[in-house]
């Protein structure tokens, strides 16, 4: 009898022990935002709440009918591409995050995909190791019949588009050592090629209408070339940075920006290749440059006594390049340091007075009209990507589980 009042103690007393355990936890929860009742993307529209200016939150679930899990997400003009883990490509309406259509691509991804007048071209790569082009109708998100193509080479960069072609570096073949290629938006066979010195790493880059290509070579020189349909007679102009340069040069409607192995940040000129100014970083810059800008007026004077200033259209932004040292940011036309980070980053979007910029998903907010200064810091870890927005405030997120938010600015 004795042993059994033993054990009912024991039991009482392991019971009272698991209750304060559990009493203990739930208390602990109640002052986690993260636990409790509500999801990831639910925690996510909460913090969006708390940024420097007012906005309106949409969100899109993608696992509504199908569990989807998300692997990347791109930011276009216009739409925002999602992809997911199956090969699904699920185009939404930036404004509003509405379903435009979903395209499964045959094999998996290679790199982010490019946008051109009509199209998207994407680089694929199967499962034996051979890279193909898939180009998809902006409007509709159907293919041709002929897509995707399989390339007769292997692909040493990324993708470009425009309204006639799909670029893309080459490691060349057999029968042909060019080091950019092209295909034919229209038939998809192969248009032109061109051997440059050096091999290219990072993705041709594009002018906004299409009409000129940059590349950069491993030997640091840099092409600008015509992007039509023919082959160019010649190049429009060539530079020599002498380290390698290994990144995807940032190209706005005037400059080329391009980091190398030196440590040096150049601002070339769209037109001519002639130098705008350039930036030593002491260390070597792989990481692509980044240009967050767009078409500004200025007023300045006539030059004629007695006239009345005039107008202009000027394209003005930030730079920002990436190293060890951190993240490094300078304006775009005079080339003068704005602030550096050395716990590094990347820039994340612009909205008036405002500047973010992102690491490990931790937001740090700066106010430009004070020199740059930290005003306030922001946790968005419960997103898995946040693509960089270079074209305006608009801040979009998504967590692995399908759920895609946006903070548009009212």
């Amino acid at each position: 009898m004795r042993g059994i009042i033993l054990a009912r103690r024991a039991l009482l007393i392991v019971t009272v022990a698991l209750l304060a355990v559990v009493s203990h936890n739930n208390d602990a929860g109640a002052s986690d935002p993260m636990q409790g009742i509500g999801s990831l993307a639910d925690h996510g529209e909460q913090a969006l709440g708390k940024l420097p200016w007012k906005s309106t939150i949409v969100r899109a679930n993608l696992s509504k009918r199908i569990p989807t899990s998300i692997s990347a997400m791109y930011l276009m003009e216009k739409q925002l591409l999602v992809v997911t883990s199956s090969g699904m490509v699920h185009c939404l309406d930036r404004r509003n995050l509405e379903p435009r259509w979903a395209h499964a691509l045959r094999y998996p991804l290679a790199k982010p995909p490019a946008e051109g007048a009509t199209h998207y071209a994407f680089l694929l790569k199967d499962h034996m190791g051979a890279h193909w082009v898939h180009a998809i109708s902006k409007r509709s998100g159907s293919a041709g019949a002929r897509w995707p193509v399989r390339l007769p080479y292997a692909a040493s960069s990324g993708i470009g588009v425009n309204s006639a072609l799909v670029f893309v570096g080459s490691l060349g073949s057999p029968k042909n050592n060019t080091t950019l290629e092209t295909v034919n938006l229209v038939s998809g066979r192969r248009s032109w090629g061109y051997r440059s010195t050096g091999l290219i790493w990072g993705a041709p880059a594009l002018v906004p209408g299409g009409e000129i290509v940059v590349i950069a070579g491993d030997d640091g020189v840099v092409t600008a070339l015509s992007g039509g349909a023919s082959a160019p007679s010649s190049e429009n102009w060539i530079r020599d940075l002498g380290g390698g340069a290994w990144g995807t040069p940032a190209v706005t409607p005037e400059h080329v920006v391009i980091g190398n192995d030196d440590g040096i940040l150049y601002n070339l000129n769209l037109f001519s290749g002639a130098v705008n100014w350039l930036k030593g970083l002491d260390e070597r810059i792989r990481a692509d440059p980044v240009v967050i800008g767009g078409y500004e007026t200025i007023t300045k004077a006539a030059g004629v006594e007695g006239a009345a200033p005039i107008e202009v259209r000027k394209y003005t932004g930030m730079v920002f390049a990436r190293n060890v040292k951190g993240l490094h940011a300078f304006d775009l036309n005079s080339g003068k340091a704005l602030f550096k980070d050395g716990a590094g980053g990347r820039p994340l979007l612009r909205n008036g007075k405002h500047l973010l910029t992102v690491k490990n998903r931790m937001i740090t907010i700066r106010d430009i009209s004070k020199n740059y200064a930290v005003s306030g810091r922001l946790n968005l870890r419960m997103f898995h990507l946040m693509p960089c927005n270079k074209a305006n405030g608009e801040l979009y997120a998504c967590t692995a589980d399908g759920m895609v938010v946006a903070a548009i600015p009212k």
